[in-house]
């Protein structure tokens, strides 16, 4: 008989996927990066062990070992023992030995993996681990929120709607303003210039609306230059937030990228902003959403450390910091 699924384990489950998912992704890269999956691939398995584990009670302590779990954990039977076994073995040798695996033993990690998490999550707990929603480890509500709607209109087929929806919700964890280290090289840089939008439409106004061969190629030159630092304050602005930039790119080319509103956009602005949109695969959509995902929870991490000091801290304006 499955456990019930309660809120904190839900939050447990949707860690647990993420982890998974991030081992998965690390897969993809070339080796020796892609080695890094079987650790991430192991602490997703184990942390599920543990999970089930205080579910049925079994009687496990701080030494129990990885594989003992299936002799302990009682109620259920546990399948992929021997998966799981080349999986530690793979794990071990990375980790203790410093042996680097072979591109062959982490496709078979990856599969062997997926198929212990296929079959034992809805042994134990009545539902799949690939219905549990990763939005749960997001702390920021509106992100969120808006992931969480993603999750749903993706298994309703509005696929194109998903994606606006994900962008909606990388755009809000952007906007957030942790209290950038004022007054320093990084907050300034850091900051959107809408401003700048207008520069050349300024520029050309300076020469009364002439429209010479010289005038137009200087308001042209502004414009490219205008977009080259837009490009450099965004690229900064990520690395700042410790993102890969390459995987930042990749959810640009998936997702819309020409959401601009005053105020918050409703659901129906996304449904016609996503109108025509191609519906993405499922390991397209899941890339996207854990993209936000890990980036709301860096995102987090900074507004955690990014604090005024304490003789500060009744002035609210950032412009006395010298910002």
């Amino acid at each position: 008989m499955a456990v019930p699924l309660t809120e904190v384990t839900v939050k447990r489950l949707a860690y647990i996927r993420m982890l998974y998912e991030q081992g998965v992704t690390q897969a993809k890269q070339p080796m020796p990066m892609g080695a890094s999956s079987l650790l991430s691939l192991h602490d997703s398995v184990e942390m599920f062990l543990v999970l089930t584990s205080d579910a049925l009670s079994a009687q496990v302590d701080r030494n129990t070992h990885f594989m003992d779990y299936w002799k302990k954990i009682k109620g259920v039977s546990l399948s992929g023992a021997h998966g799981m076994r080349r999986l530690n073995d793979a794990r071990n040798g990375l980790k203790h030995a410093g042996a680097m695996p072979p591109v062959e033993v982490v496709e078979q990690a990856l599969a062997d993996t997926f198929a212990f998490f296929d079959d034992n999550v809805p042994q134990v707990f009545g539902a799949a681990l690939w219905s549990v929603d990763t939005s749960y480890t997001i702390p920021q509500a509106a992100v969120r929120e808006w992931t969480r709607k993603a999750a749903e209109r993706f298994e309703a087929g509005e696929g194109g709607t998903a994606l606006a929806m994900l962008q909606l919700a990388l755009r809000e964890v952007l906007a957030a303003d942790p209290g950038a280290p004022y007054g320093t090289a990084l907050s300034k840089l850091s900051r959107w210039r809408p401003a700048m939008e207008d520069l050349p439409r300024s520029f050309g106004s300076l020469f009364g609306g002439s429209f010479s061969t010289d005038v137009s190629d200087a308001t042209r030159g502004v414009r490219e230059l205008v977009e080259v630092v837009e490009g450099l304050t965004e690229a900064v602005r990520w690395m700042a937030l410790g993102g890969n930039l390459h995987h930042y790119a990749r959810f640009q080319t998936l997702t819309p990228s020409t959401i601009v509103w005053v105020g918050n956009p409703s659901e129906e602005d996304v449904d016609r902003l996503a109108s025509g949109l191609e519906s993405p695969t499922r390991e397209e959509f899941d890339f996207c959403r854990q993209f936000v995902v890990t980036t709301a929870l860096r995102q987090a991490d900074i507004a955690a450390h990014v604090v005024r000091p304490s003789w500060r801290t009744k002035d609210s304006s950032p412009s006395n910091d010298g910002a």
